[in-house]
């Protein structure tokens, strides 16, 4: 995705001369809505030409079927499979690797690096930024390409060795001024920020500050390590600067337990506010699994919950009802495959983010993995627009239009919804 001075510097116009062919280019809100393939389309391979041109393609899915964002990891699993299976039915041939991150990062090295002794061809994954960042730098030794559906770090974005590395979820600059308007629109100006001292914490508590200083609003950091015995220091800073409100940048392991000690010290659910990393329907549960009340009044964000009417029946039925960034997952395969396609040796790590490049804008456009193979087919370029909407990937292979939701809890622990706001990157650029 990075073009400019980087590994993809003139490779996208060999592939067009070698291939002949052009390829351009956490209580849920409803996204907003984007055109759907019938449930025929959906399931109906294609055709025998295009089948007989599959490319085996092996993903390897880093993710996280334990830890503190396990609850993530059980739709972005469901969701790669999913695709996977899609992919198969409509004339692809993808085969899935999965290793457990536990969100933790030593973990999530280990995973990766078994994946591509395996003979992985790209990377699904990891679910938090941190473990991403752990193995970024070996998949860019190895010119692996790696798609993330959950890691909204804005480092990524521009860090030199995350040359092979794309999302489908857009970082937290997008995030951090959405935060800050709704909390200072409250009438909050002294504004304590607690919350985890990894890749992505740092970088979303630096965004808050900035985005807070603009506002004319004071704020406090109080970073720990999530991995420390206590949190206790930190709560007892941010009990004693007296915030207005108290923002959580934890994940459910650290994050609720930093929410309860608030809690028992006064700073009580209407003055704390839940980032993504934390915010869950259910996070009371976790705070205190006796009282389902403990958490009404209490703020959170969640990135919009994505998906077509028929991808989310699909996706619950193997999942349940929280969904949170399964349509990310779902359309990072699919990118996968089709560069495979384009490009014939999915081995060949520059060609296929070369490939990955232009494959959601200026092009014809098309919704599953067999109406876009059968137009690559017919060498023309397309524009996939995935199950998550428009995905329109930057040249720092970042999409550029976010949708968040605002939440609360109320009579009982009941999640409501109480706004959505989309912010367009470009835009504010």
């Amino acid at each position: 995705m990075r073009v400019t001075g980087r590994v993809y510097a003139g490779v996208a116009a060999a592939l067009l001369v070698a291939l002949v062919v052009v390829s351009c280019g956490g209580g849920e809100e409803e996204a907003p809505a984007v055109p759907e393939p019938t449930a025929t389309e959906a399931a109906t391979p294609a055709p025998a030409e295009t089948q007989a041109a599959a490319v085996a393609l092996h993903i390897g899915g880093v993710l996280p079927e334990t830890g503190s964002l396990a609850f993530l990891g059980v739709p972005m699993i469901a969701a790669v499979r999913l695709a996977v299976e899609d992919v198969n039915a409509q004339g692809g041939n993808v085969t899935l690797s999965l290793a457990d991150s536990a969100t933790n990062p030593a973990t999530g090295l280990e995973g990766a690096r078994r994946l591509l002794g395996e003979g992985a061809h790209v990377i699904v994954g990891a679910g938090a930024s941190a473990v991403s960042q752990a193995f970024v730098q070996t998949l860019f030794d190895e010119q692996v390409p790696q798609c993330a559906a959950s890691n909204t770090s804005p480092v990524f974005t521009t860090q030199e060795n995350a040359a092979y590395y794309f999302r489908t979820i857009p970082p937290d600059t997008a995030m951090a001024p959405v935060i800050a308007d709704v909390v200072v629109s409250m009438g909050h100006s002294r504004i304590a920020i607690i919350g985890r001292a990894d890749a992505w914490g740092n970088a979303l508590d630096a965004l808050l500050r900035d985005e807070f200083e603009k506002l004319g609003a004071e704020t406090l950091s109080v970073l720990y390590d999530p991995e420390t015995a206590s949190y206790s220091a930190e709560v007892a800073a941010v009990v004693n600067y007296d915030p207005d409100i108290a923002i959580n940048l934890g994940f459910s392991s650290d994050g609720s337990e930093t929410v309860r000690q608030l809690i028992e010290s006064g700073v009580g659910p209407e003055r704390q506010f839940a980032a993504t990393g934390l915010y869950s329907p259910t996070l009371w549960e976790s705070v205190d699994a006796s009282n389902p009340s403990v958490l009404d009044g209490m703020f959170g964000i969640s990135q919009t919950t994505k998906g077509t009417s028929d991808f989310k029946q699909r996706l619950t039925a193997r999942a349940g009802d929280y969904l949170a960034y399964g349509a990310e997952a779902y359309d990072c395969v699919i990118l996968m495959a089709l560069a495979a396609r384009i490009v014939g040796d999915p081995g060949d790590g520059e060609a296929m983010m070369a490939a990955i490049a232009g494959l959601t804008h200026e092009g014809e456009e098309c919704r599953t993995y067999g109406e876009c193979a059968a137009l690559i087919d017919e060498g023309k370029d397309i524009d996939y627009s995935g199950v998550s909407g428009p995905i329109n990937l930057s040249a720092e292979g970042d999409p550029t239009i976010a949708v968040y939701s605002i939440h609360t809890w109320e009579d009982g622990g009941n999640p409501i919804t109480l706004s959505t706001e989309t912010v367009d990157l470009v835009a504010r650029d």
